[in-house]
């Protein structure tokens, strides 16, 4: 990926920003009103880590209970905790980060952008993340798009995915 060689500007740059909007809401605020703010998004910061750490263990013990792999919670929690570790970090822009986070469909949005085209891919006790691959004529559906018919079951002769009858396409053709 491209982007991870901006990693260390950001690391130098994101600091810097940091500093000068603790300044400007310094002065805008107060000193002591700034430093009070930093405090309450830490505090609020470690309060939500706590109950999401909680919350997330239920849901994925939920989701395995079920027979489900819970890889949806498990990416929302760490969204969430994500936006628990920026509130705790001292500056505005993190905070302004973490609230972002918190919104639930940005959230999901972001995740679904930060995945791309990977899905989980599970087989037995294990999970791996793969990327898809798109090729013509491969339609790619999740689980909740499609339902399975068994071989008696009643099939569209419109269908293109209609078996065609022995002899092929070719024996269609005249029909």
């Amino acid at each position: 990926m491209r982007a991870w060689r901006f990693l260390p500007l950001l690391l130098i740059l994101w600091p810097l920003a940091e500093i000068a909007v603790f300044a400007w809401v310094g002065g805008k605020v107060g000193v002591i009103n700034t430093i009070g703010l930093v405090l309450l998004a830490g505090f609020g910061g470690l309060a939500l880590l706590r109950l999401q750490g909680l919350s997330l263990m239920r849901r994925i013990q939920t989701e395995l209970n079920a027979g489900r792999m819970p890889a949806d919670s498990m990416l929302e929690g760490f969204a969430v905790a994500l936006a628990g570790l920026l509130l705790i970090l001292p500056g505005f822009i993190s905070d302004i980060m973490a609230l972002l986070l918190l919104f639930s469909p940005l959230r999901k949005l972001l995740i679904r952008l930060a995945l791309g085209g990977m899905t989980l891919t599970t087989t037995g006790h294990s999970a791996t993340w793969t990327t898809r691959k798109s090729e013509p004529g491969v339609v790619d559906l999740d689980a909740d798009e499609y339902t399975e018919r068994g071989q008696s079951g009643p099939q569209d002769p419109n269908s293109p995915w209609t078996s065609l009858p022995k002899g092929g396409a070719e024996e269609n053709k005249g029909s």
